[in-house]
């Protein structure tokens, strides 16, 4: 039993190493900006500073790009196996980091980002699927939740590196870790079991489970004939068109989206592409924003670690609500710091504290539960047959939204000032926060049958 655990770990561990190589991405831009809006060109490898439109292009393409990537990369996971799929999105991702190391014009700086984004879009489609799929129903949220730790960890890179590193090696070393993960996933993970199933592949779906479960080939073929079970209740071929069909797929359906979209009008990505300007912004509060930014880095990092445990301990739902109404009230704390600086002609300096202390407190309740859960909650949704096309909508609805916000954050900073933006992003916590408590139901240890009737009965 323990070879069986160990060997389903080091799969998931190894496919995590490809949701580090996407989040690398949402922080990159923290510390590169402050050396593209250098004269240096020792430092600048455009030799000019960038405009503050080729900031923006450069911060929210790689949105543009993950809207985009659901859709091919959703149809390789169902057409040729969640396996190619993801072996397929790290492609870009080398591509993409190269590109930035030794590009010299912000045109090639456009196209990897872009192409960047393609791959984080396919990622966040993929990941959570073929991780749902490779676990047991007793582990599965913990092994979910891996995922939101190896995304942080992404995050934490650009914070600690960044700063200190020329452009060229930043990059240089970035294109290492999904290149890393290219070689470990080809040689160590197996086909998803249920997509082996659903192909009618029996001796391949066997020889898969013999891998992550057991030797005991008894109980292989017990978990297989469970599966077949699961998988013949839903008889009809998937589709598109097959979600908005049926009843209990529209509702699976508008609750990933509800959440995903929430997590999202956080102002996550917002916050994670301008970390250190929004620290210069607050002020001095007795640490550079460089530190600032690494503090923030190792917060969100470390906080991550608490949740595969908690969302089987304590249930997918309860985390959600408690975050979504935790991240509202940071908010609102952010919100009244730069409404005092920018609004009124009160004294902040005694309260500098107020930014970092906010955005702990935001990041921590971010990764208890609205960061990584509405991934989980989403895969659990949907029977095999039509999740590709579920985890593509719900993909291209987050990648959607933080296009939008990133891209005219700075725009309402302006028309409503930073104080105003940050209660708005509250505001939309808050109301998600009530629609999870009377539309979100709990799946901790429930199978994917027992998840479709309690959306069926609700």
């Amino acid at each position: 039993m323990i070879k069986l655990i160990s060997y389903t770990i080091l799969t998931v561990l190894t496919v995590d190493l490809l949701a580090t190589s996407g989040d690398i991405t949402m922080t990159w831009t923290s510390p590169i900006f402050s050396k593209l809006y250098s004269n240096d060109s020792e430092v600048n490898p455009f030799g000019k500073p960038i405009t503050t439109d080729e900031d923006s292009w450069i911060g929210s393409l790689i949105n543009i790009g993950a809207m985009i990537g659901p859709f091919p990369y959703g149809f390789i996971g169902e057409k040729y196996g969640r396996k190619i799929g993801l072996l397929a999105i790290s492609i870009p991702h080398i591509i993409s980091y190269l590109t930035l190391a030794f590009s010299r014009t912000v045109y090639l700086y456009y196209f990897a980002r872009l192409l960047g984004g393609i791959a984080v879009g396919g990622g966040y489609t993929l990941l959570p699927m073929y991780v749902a799929e490779v676990a047991e129903d007793s582990n599965r949220g913990m092994l979910s939740a891996t995922l939101n730790i190896f995304w942080t960890f992404g995050n934490l890179i650009p914070y600690v590196i960044g700063p200190y590193t020329p452009i060229v090696w930043f990059n240089v070393i970035l294109a290492c870790v999904p290149t890393s993960f290219f070689i470990l996933f080809f040689l160590i993970a197996p086909e998803s079991p249920y997509y082996l199933i659903e192909k009618n592949k029996i001796p391949q779906a066997e020889k898969s489970l013999m891998k992550l479960r057991s030797q005991n080939k008894k109980v292989v073929e017990n978990e297989i004939e469970h599966i077949q079970l699961e998988l013949k209740k839903n008889t009809k071929k998937g589709s598109f068109i097959e979600l908005f069909k049926s009843k209990i797929y529209m509702k699976g359906l508008v609750i990933s989206l509800v959440l995903i979209i929430a997590q999202q009008l956080s102002g996550i990505n917002a916050v994670l592409f301008y970390t250190q300007e929004i620290f210069e912004a607050a002020g001095a509060n007795g640490l550079s924003p460089e530190i600032s930014s690494i503090i923030i880095g190792l917060v969100i990092f470390s906080s991550s670690f608490g949740t595969p445990f908690l969302s089987d301990r304590l249930g997918r739902r309860l985390l959600i609500l408690i975050s979504l109404l935790g991240v509202s009230l940071a908010h609102l704390a952010f919100g009244i710091f730069f409404y005092l600086q920018s609004s009124t002609e009160v004294d902040v300096s005694s309260i500098s504290w107020l930014p970092l202390v906010s955005l702990i407190m935001y990041f921590v309740l971010f990764n208890v539960g609205i960061g990584p859960l509405p991934w989980t909650v989403s895969s659990e949704l949907f029977p095999t047959s039509v999740k590709p096309y579920a985890a593509t909508l719900v993909s291209c609805a987050c990648w959607t939204t933080s296009f939008i916000v990133t891209k005219f954050f700075n725009d309402l900073n302006e028309g409503i000032g930073q104080g105003g933006t940050f209660w708005l992003f509250g505001g939309f916590c808050f109301v998600a926060w009530i629609f999870s408590i009377f539309f979100v139901p709990e799946t901790k240890g429930k199978s994917f049958q027992e998840i479709q009737e309690i959306l069926g009965n609700r």
